[in-house]
């Protein structure tokens, strides 16, 4: 298999061929193009089975390139990259049957996922394989919700595999599966099927109706009922039935959210009411998951960039007159701009909220608090952002990385912002006997790995050792009460075993506890 990426921005595709893992989806040879007039000319001498490219590019952007390629490639595999809200872009890259649509900044979860659906319908269509019940329903959601394809041209493609009453008024659920992206890489891989038929089984528990329940992408499910079966309030009572279920279920390693759709009609296409609850359920971001949600966001809107752009100047005053206060009351502000106009794009409204970090980060390298690296921290925090799921998580972070850097300049330490984070994070639950460098990466928003090679790198000690420096200081501080004993040491600092206390203690004082505090 061999994958070509086109994109006019280089960093993108640099990020791309690094960091996702193209041998564990099996794609031997990548290439790239800066634009599409180059990645035709690339085409017949590479021959890629899957193309990701960008949407807007100049000479050539990616709508007329993917045109062009399909013209001369039919079976071509299409994955378009795009920061935009363009619906004509959009309706475009449904008329070419593109496979996917991702938003910028690019979710690395999000794209693999797509080239991994690429490569198995590569594979699928190579080796002519019989398709599962749950993979034909996969495929039928994504002709319909991807391709528009109508009840007629999904029946003449799978059979009897269409219920009915597709034909009909049809009431459409999309359900959002969050979690950490371990948990959620464990259950898309084991429980795709096991999933959409319990869902089968709930529904026809609570009303006796069959629903048609599947994935049509990797994160999103669709439950469709008749709506001559159901009526709106009884659906929405079956969603809130649903989501109880699912939670009781899989509630310890996932998170739900579910968006109503608007019912299809003869005005309204089943395409259409499938993806009004896919914007319907988008409102997590703003709302939090869990929920159910039937209102669409509002009509009428601004653009998040220009909501954004108007607090940067005051933003980057705060951070000159040293106003903490001022620079977190206006993270709070685009907060609420953002939730109050609750744009379906998200990746536009994460781009606000990354330019805040990277003058964030510019001030930081001024005042000496960071590396210059900036190209290197503006990939990592494009990725961090990426990978948050709610505005209200977005702002924490955001406000977390501002205490952190005023924290820092105050202090006139050399330790970046990050590092603090975890710092004080050690220092504040340093009596928890389960904490570890997971727990700690997973509350200070950070990847374990990264957290703890930056650490080593900025401290010279692991973030283990810190751990034990911190709760031996304590240990100090608590020998010299002589009426502590010192078991009651030992658990005020996170340590249940007095004798592992005791051993810890001679290894980096030379002295036991009790030979310690004679010497006091």
């Amino acid at each position: 298999m061999k994958v070509l990426l086109v994109d006019d921005e280089p960093l993108t595709t640099e990020s791309l061929e690094r960091y996702i893992d193209w041998k564990g989806l099996g794609i031997l040879e990548v290439r790239t193009a800066s634009n599409g007039l180059e990645a035709l000319e690339l085409l017949p001498r590479f021959n890629p089975d899957v193309i990701v490219s960008d949407v807007r590019m100049p000479r050539m952007n990616g709508i007329e390139f993917a045109t062009a390629a399909r013209e001369r490639y039919p079976d071509i595999k299409i994955i378009f990259l795009s920061g935009y809200s363009d619906k004509e872009y959009l309706k475009s890259a449904i008329h070419l049957k593109a496979l996917s649509y991702v938003e910028k900044p690019v979710k690395l979860e999000e794209l693999t996922s797509a080239i991994r659906e690429s490569v198995y319908q590569c594979q699928a269509e190579n080796a002519n394989r019989t398709l599962t019940r749950s993979v034909i329903r996969h495929r039928i959601l994504v002709k319909l919700i991807k391709e528009s394809l109508s009840y007629e041209e999904l029946r003449q493609q799978f059979g009897d595999h269409v219920p009915p009453f597709f034909r009909n008024s049809v009431r459409s659920m999309a359900i959002q599966l969050s979690g950490t992206p371990e948990t959620e890489s464990k259950l898309k891989e084991t429980r795709h099927t096991e999933i959409a038929d319990r869902l089968d089984e709930l529904a026809g528990e609570m009303n006796g109706a069959v629903p048609f329940c599947g994935y049509a992408d990797n994160d999103m499910l669709f439950f469709l009922m008749d709506a001559d079966d159901v009526s709106a309030s009884d659906f929405k009572e079956i969603a809130r039935n649903l989501l109880f279920a699912l939670n009781r279920l899989y509630g310890d390693n996932m998170s739900f959210s579910i968006g109503l759709g608007n019912p299809s009609s003869a005005q309204t296409s089943l395409t259409t009411s499938c993806l009004s609850a896919v914007e319907a359920v988008r409102s997590q971001f703003y709302f939090g998951t869990g929920l159910v949600f039937s209102e669409p966001p509002p009509e009428t809107r601004s653009d998040p960039s220009a909501i954004a752009a108007k607090l940067y100047p005051d933003f980057r005053q705060a951070l000159r007159t040293d106003n903490e206060l001022e620079a977190g009351c206006l993270v709070d502000r685009l907060t609420a701009d953002m939730r109050k106009e609750r744009d379906p794009e998200i990746s536009r409204v994460k781009n606000g909220f990354f330019k805040l970090l990277m003058i964030l980060h510019e001030f930081a390298v001024e005042k000496g608090l960071t590396g210059t690296d900036t190209q290197q921290e503006e990939k990592f925090i494009w990725q961090e952002v990426g990978e948050i799921s709610t505005l209200e998580s977005l702002r924490d972070y955001v406000t977390a990385n501002v205490q952190a850097v005023f924290s820092q300049f105050k202090e006139h330490t050399a330790v970046n912002a990050r590092i603090g984070i975890v710092m004080q994070y050690i220092k504040e639950h340093y009596s928890d006997k389960d904490l570890t460098t997971r727990s700690i990466a997973d509350n200070t928003y950070l990847s374990q790995n990264y957290m703890c090679a930056l650490f080593k790198k900025e401290t010279g000690k692991t973030v283990n050792e810190y751990i034990t420096e911190v709760r031996l200081e304590k240990a100090k501080e608590f020998l010299k009460d002589r009426h502590v004993k010192l078991y009651e040491i030992a658990l005020s600092i996170g340590i249940t075993d007095p004798n592992y206390f005791s051993s810890m203690f001679k290894k980096s004082t030379g002295l036991t506890p009790s030979q310690y505090r004679e010497r006091m």
